[in-house]
């Protein structure tokens, strides 16, 4: 239930597959869910949607994310009374902490947030639950739905080094607007969305010059490639075809050692 955020921010994975891609080019469904959101007025829908009537049930949903407020969206128009309990300031999980504010306005979660809250849902914002189990002497149900709010930290040597940051830590302080420890010379391993995300935060953090390395080459990276395009735009140097051998520094990070990869293949089994 999230037409206007999908507008913004969706892969579009199905275009690879869209069968329009054979007459001329792929269907691009992301324009046009947002062209829709953006011209809803709600007059058609608001409103009138199958709700069922009350079942007297009570669920609690942990987890304030995509996952936890859809259950919730859809265990209320079954008929059941759901309560969202969410750690975080605000719902949305990551598409209000993983995602740039640049690429997803967080009036437009809020938004559609609030058709999920006008159906009933209640939402507690700010509340951590420790003991789930206990939930369920006051609800008939509990769904964990908490999210992998962790990153990979590189099994590298200095990879512990200050000034090395995890992914989603980094994207999450920034989103909630703490201080990040980024500095003004910063480079960033991998080549994928996430990756682009975080080099053109920094960017909008103030850091002055920003790289970007990934293994593939570059005709095979993962990342989108409007993402690539408005990160060289935005002066980011892209370095793809690297292999990361170390991370150099004693008290702080100071450097990547890296190596040049002449090919890159995935066996049967989709090993590198």
């Amino acid at each position: 239930p999230f037409p206007h955020c999908l507008g913004m921010i969706c892969t579009q994975a199905c275009a690879k597959e869209c069968k329009r891609g054979e007459v001329s080019e792929a269907m691009d469904i992301r324009a046009i869910k947002r062209y829709a959101a953006e011209h809803d007025t709600g007059s058609y829908w608001k409103g009138k949607g199958k709700q069922l009537p009350d079942t007297g049930k009570k669920v609690c949903v942990v987890g304030g994310g995509p996952a936890g407020m859809t259950a919730a969206y859809y265990l209320r128009k079954q008929g059941h009374a759901v309560t969202i309990k969410e750690e975080l300031p605000a719902v949305g999980g990551m598409m209000a902490y993983g995602i740039p504010a640049y690429r997803l306005p967080r009036n437009i979660i809020a938004e559609e947030a609030k058709v999920i809250e006008d159906q009933g849902v209640v939402m507690e914002t700010g509340v951590r639950v420790e003991r789930p189990a206990e939930l369920l002497k006051e609800y008939d149900a509990v769904l964990m739905a908490v999210g992998n709010h962790k990153g990979v930290r590189l099994p590298m040597e200095g990879n512990d080094l200050p000034g090395v940051h995890v992914n989603i830590d980094f994207l999450r302080k920034a989103s909630l607007g703490e201080d990040t420890g980024i500095g003004k010379h910063v480079i960033v391993l991998g080549g994928g969305n996430v990756a682009f995300d975080c080099a053109r935060t920094a960017k909008r953090l103030g850091a002055e010059e920003i790289h970007l390395a990934c293994l593939e080459a570059r005709d095979v990276m993962t990342a989108d490639e409007e993402e690539i395009e408005q990160a060289q735009e935005e002066g980011i140097f892209v370095h793809p075809a690297q292999t990361f051998e170390r991370i150099t520094g004693t008290d702080h990070v100071t450097g990547v050692d890296f190596m040049n990869v002449e090919s890159f293949t995935f066996d049967e089994n989709r090993r590198a």
